[in-house]
């Protein structure tokens, strides 16, 4: 079982790199096994694009949904705060590893069609040298139309090229063709984030893994169903691939060991928690999400 942390480093003063490498050595030491940070190239004062995931599964009930997000003429909104900001994921990993001696780091997720795959393996390869391979590489396609456009990347072929991205950066780690180093670490995993249909059968043919966010269990049920489906035609073994879902949980601690523990009777490899922990109460909040979990016993 995999339990991880979903949270984020933006270079505040609050958040600075001593923060980050109090915030990694705590959740180590408290059990957990990995920080999953997002990624944002930059935001906006104002979207036309809608937010996907503005609902998760209620505290009270996980197979109902609320609402979290603010709407806008009807139209989920990203939250963020007035001067939002995200260190550079690969970055960062490195900064959290340097901290720490087990605990993992992944992207929750990156936004793998604003990369050229080239510089993107020769980063990714760099980042898993300096890490001794305790990375995890969450991707997945972007929502955000203003971001793309920000980057200068084309918006509406980004899912083509994401699964054509994942390819490439596999074929280049296995033949490196002049990228350093020449003998990488092993390519990380590659879990592709998302649950259309479109995300479910590139996890299946292109990653080595699946990343849901914020789905019911039945929901995750269905979902995974259809992943297995994929698998299976693609001549691929479940048992080698990863599977982790994506919560975020605002609830009494006291209800969420029955909800990982629902996940993962239902197939998931390990669930990442989304708790929006402050720089100020975050080591007793894992405390408390670490005892309620027995992830230290």
């Amino acid at each position: 079982m995999e339990i991880g942390l979903v949270d984020l480093f933006d270079g505040s003063t609050e958040r600075n790199p001593d923060f980050m490498a109090r915030f990694g050595r705590t959740a180590e030491e408290l059990g957990f096994t990995g920080i999953w940070l997002p990624e944002h190239i930059v935001f906006f004062d104002e979207y036309t694009s809608a937010y996907p995931y503005p609902e998760a599964p209620s505290a009270t009930d996980p197979e109902q949904v609320e609402r979290h997000n603010r709407t806008v003429d009807g139209t989920a909104r990203v939250e963020a705060a007035e001067d939002q900001g995200l260190l550079d994921v690969l970055q960062a990993a490195v900064e959290v590893c340097a901290a720490t001696t087990r605990l993992r780091v992944g992207s929750s997720v990156l936004l793998l069609p604003l990369r050229n795959p080239t510089l993107l393996t020769r980063d990714l390869m760099t980042v898993a040298a300096l890490t001794d391979g305790r990375v995890d590489l969450g991707v997945g396609v972007g929502w955000s139309a203003e971001e793309f456009a920000a980057c200068q990347t084309e918006f509406r072929t980004r899912g083509r090229r994401c699964g054509q991205g994942i390819a490439e950066l596999t074929r280049l780690w296995d033949d490196p063709d002049g990228i350093y180093p020449r003998d990488p670490a092993p390519l990380p995993r590659v879990l592709v984030g998302g649950h259309s249909p479109a995300a479910l059968r590139r996890a299946a043919t292109a990653g080595t893994g699946w990343y849901p966010w914020n789905l019911t269990p039945s929901q995750f049920a269905e979902h995974h169903a259809t992943y297995r489906a994929h698998l299976e035609e693609a001549g691929r073994d479940r048992s080698a691939q990863h599977v982790i879902v994506g919560l975020r949980f605002t609830g009494e601690v006291a209800a969420l060991a029955p909800v990982v523990e629902r996940y993962l009777d239902l197939g998931a490899d390990g669930v990442n928690i989304s708790l929006r922990m402050g720089a100020h109460d975050y080591a007793d909040t894992m405390r408390t999400v670490s005892d309620a979990l027995g992830l230290a016993a």
